[in-house]
């Protein structure tokens, strides 16, 4: 499976300390990706919020940035 851009996201914060994370992609369907640690969830939740595209690849479970950006963007 090829890399999808991501349009919507959910989180569901777990009793226990974990996160589930729904991706939704463009053009239809979704993955859910389960029992991350509530620190990381957040660090994926503030880049979700914060770039635009992003794109996410359930095989190699690597969620990225779409296009390349430029160097010292001041992010």
């Amino acid at each position: 499976m090829a890399r999808k851009v991501v349009t919507h996201y959910a989180v569901f914060h777990n009793i226990g300390g974990t996160s589930d994370i729904a991706f939704y992609y463009q053009g239809g369907g979704s993955d859910l990706v389960s029992g991350i640690p509530y620190a990381e969830a957040n660090y994926i939740v503030d880049l979700l919020r914060n770039e635009k595209p992003m794109s996410y690849d359930h095989n190699l479970k690597r969620l990225s940035t779409y296009s390349n950006e430029p160097v010292g963007e001041g992010e």
